[in-house]
């Protein structure tokens, strides 16, 4: 087996994960349900030690933090921030950060309730509507795990059927 036939094979691992945590997406039957879902998938398809949400302090995402809250998976994994420091900290919009070096501005995404060890993070922007609500983070131990140079087209796109289907689950 050659070099590009491994990368393919890969490609084609990673593809399928995303889209098995897509399709637990479409099951959910409440916004907690759907992160519990998102983190749940997260978890077993890739191996992620840490992962957390931040969500943004705003009306829209209200309905978004009492549901989190009463949610036992979800309720000391979660970090509400103003919406300038979300703005500081990512200011890319929608696009997710890989991030394995200078890491201390973003530590102030990290819930309170839970220290994470972390070496390397993926941090990914999702909207309710047309709004940046806040990001799902995923956090290692590794440096490696993630480099500002790896493709975030998988990420983005989990991050969009992320929205849509919050979108629907909004009252």
């Amino acid at each position: 087996m050659n070099r590009m036939e491994d990368i393919q094979r890969t490609n084609i691992k990673l593809a399928d994960s995303f889209e098995r945590i897509k399709a637990s997406l479409s099951e959910a039957s409440d916004i907690a349900g759907l992160f519990e879902n998102l983190f749940t998938g997260i978890e077993k398809e890739f191996e992620v030690p840490y992962v957390w949400l931040t969500l943004i302090d705003t009306k829209v995402t209200t309905p978004v933090i009492a549901a989190v809250k009463f949610s036992d998976i979800l309720m000391d994994r979660v970090k509400i921030i103003k919406p300038e420091l979300f703005q500081e900290i990512l200011p890319a919009g929608v696009k997710p950060v890989l991030v394995n070096k200078d890491l201390q501005p973003y530590y102030k995404l990290l819930p309170s309730a839970r220290k994470y060890f972390v070496k390397s993070l993926a941090l990914v922007p999702f909207k309710i509507k047309e709004e940046v609500a806040g990001s799902w983070n995923n956090g290692d131990a590794y440096r490696d795990r993630y480099t500002p140079e790896m493709g975030t087209d998988l990420l983005q796109n989990l991050a969009q059927s992320l929205s849509v289907r919050l979108a629907e689950l909004l009252p």
